[in-house]
């Protein structure tokens, strides 16, 4: 009964939390230049590459009851590539150390044994599409013919957990699956310990410092980050050129942000120089604590921050350069540079549509969003951009994690199976070979623009066989600059999924940064509440999650 009990309790803080989740300008155009200047490739007009799945493979039909389907043996690349995995891929980098090889034979006993498991993603919810997830797991049958690999239909991502809890009743958990909020699965048995698995695997050394330590909760790991989601600076290259401005090169700063954005806006044609301000109380703070180190612990312990001032164990909203960052966003917004949202009817007073996107219709000079959104957008775009990293090499966005279910019975195989889907060399390298040749077959969901969470480093040939084999450049250059790829691993990231306590402390923070934004109070008028009210959120979040685990399990 209190298993029950809990579970509907938990249901309906699911349910809730999914239903909650302008500024004129006047500065003239005028010739800016900004340096350094030495990038000047310009983006295509139009540059999404990937279709609606048209192919079918044979399965059932698409339920949310944890319906297993068979992945197809054979496809025919859309581009005429090799559909089997490269013969240069190397496929197994465990080495049989005592951990995997407990009978000494030289062989993974994982790889020993005929096995079935089990996969799940938000990604894969139609059993006749074919996705990157169904293809990747069919490179890892091809590669481990021992094991066989089940697509698991669950559901979409807004009843990813609901959907996890029903699953977990039956008894009929995947083996493998991506994780939508670490908090709502940490109470219910529904994930292993992976901490074993994680330590005992040397390719774990090579993940990004930014994401390694994602996944862990009270000194245990229950999950591992799979791929990166950028939030893209958009930078509008017809707009710059109009007003005289000089392209920016890949590595620019936020005072030349600040000073395109300055120069761009212009109210007569409502041109708008950035919009939508969320830079200013997610990444900034990081480019701050990271510029204001004086020492080299203090340069670590910057490095080590996420978005929003979080350092991977609590908020710093008190934090002077969070101060400087509230203060340079009253400055944006009341200097007209930087355009918080407009309202309908001002949309239809400036552009005759109460429904028009300034952004994708080529009325913004500057602005950010996630890589999952802005893709939808690409082929609206007539006009020339660019994609940028963030500014002084800190870009922003968030992460998928993944793990495996507590009541798996091949977790060692289950563990292969996790690694393959995010961060295995061979698995990432074939992924992205996957989506060149099958990219006008897979789903468009596939095509998110993720980027690994691993850098294996240079082979013997001088060739980075993961990073320069990155395919999004063929959307637009900015995607596979240096810069971009460098930015990430000192990202600025909003990692909610994993981090309990998170949403809590933002659903404080956040409407006081609204009222910054719309001038009804100065930072520093509530800089004390602010940070108080964070610390508490997150503090009773974790402590009733701590409490619910304890009694679930008790």
């Amino acid at each position: 009964m209190k298993k029950w009990i809990a579970l509907c309790v938990t249901l309906s803080f699911i349910l809730t939390f999914i239903a909650c989740n302008g500024a004129t300008t006047n500065t003239p155009t005028q010739q800016t230049t900004l340096a350094p200047t030495q990038q000047t490739t310009q983006g295509p007009t139009q540059s999404s590459t990937l279709a609606p799945s048209t192919g079918s493979v044979t399965g059932v039909p698409t339920t949310n009851t944890g319906t297993n389907v068979s992945v197809p043996t054979t496809l025919v690349p859309t581009t005429g590539g090799n559909t089997t995995i490269s013969s240069s891929t190397t496929i197994s980098t465990i080495p049989t150390t005592d951990f995997w090889d407990q009978d000494g034979n030289g062989v993974p006993d994982w790889q020993e044994e005929q096995i079935t498991l089990r996969y799940a993603s938000w990604q894969h919810t139609d059993a006749d599409a074919v996705t990157i997830e169904s293809l990747m797991v069919n490179a890892f049958m091809e590669a481990y013919p021992n094991i066989t690999v089940e697509m698991q239909i669950v559901s979409g991502d807004d009843m990813w957990d609901a959907s996890f809890l029903a699953l977990s009743e039956a008894n009929n958990l995947p083996d493998v699956f991506l994780i939508k909020r670490l908090a709502n699965f940490l109470p219910y048995n529904i994930l292993a310990d992976v901490t074993e698995y994680f330590n005992n695997d040397p390719d774990t050394n090579y993940i990004f410092n930014s994401v390694k330590d994602l996944g862990i909760y009270n000194g245990v790991r229950y999950a591992v980050p799979t791929f990166i989601y950028p939030q893209l600076w958009i930078v509008n290259l017809d707009i710059l050129d109009a007003a005289g401005i000089q392209i920016p090169s890949y590595d620019w700063t936020y005072e030349q942000v600040e000073a395109i954005a300055m120069a761009a806006t212009n109210e007569n044609t409502h041109t708008l120089g950035m919009y939508q301000c969320q830079f200013y109380s997610r990444e900034l703070p990081k480019i701050l604590k990271i510029r204001a180190a004086s020492n080299p612990d203090e340069l670590q312990e910057a490095f080590g921050w996420y978005a929003y001032t979080y350092d991977g164990t609590a908020f710093h909203f008190d934090d002077p350069v969070f101060l400087t960052a509230m203060n340079k966003l009253h400055d944006a917004v009341s200097g007209g540079y930087c355009v918080a949202g407009l309202s309908a009817e001002t949309l239809e007073q400036w552009y005759l549509d109460p429904t028009y996107q300034p952004t994708y219709n080529g009325k913004v000079a500057l602005w950010r969003e996630a890589s999952w959104s802005a893709k939808n957008h690409f082929s609206q775009m007539l006009f020339e951009w660019d994609v940028y990293p963030g500014p002084d090499g800190i870009t922003g966005g968030n992460t998928d994690i993944a793990g495996i279910s507590y009541t798996s019975q091949h977790k060692a195989a289950a563990y292969q199976l996790l690694k393959w889907m995010s961060y295995s060399e061979p698995g990432q390298v074939t992924r992205f070979q996957l989506f060149e040749d099958f990219s006008e077959m897979v789903s468009i969901s596939a095509n998110n623009y993720g980027y690994p969470v691993v850098d294996y480093g240079i082979d013997g040939y001088g060739v980075n066989r993961l990073w320069d084999n990155i395919p999004y450049g063929i959307t637009a250059p900015g995607f596979v600059s240096y810069e971009f790829i460098e930015s990430l691993k000192n990202g600025g990231f909003w990692v909610n999924k994993e981090t309990v306590g998170w949403d809590e402390a933002d659903s404080v923070v956040g409407p006081y940064i609204t009222k910054v934004i719309n001038g009804e109070t100065t930072y520093a008028a509530v800089r004390e509440t602010v940070h108080a009210e964070a610390v508490l959120a997150m503090r009773v979040a974790r402590e009733a999650l701590d409490a619910l685990i304890e009694d679930f399990q008790n």
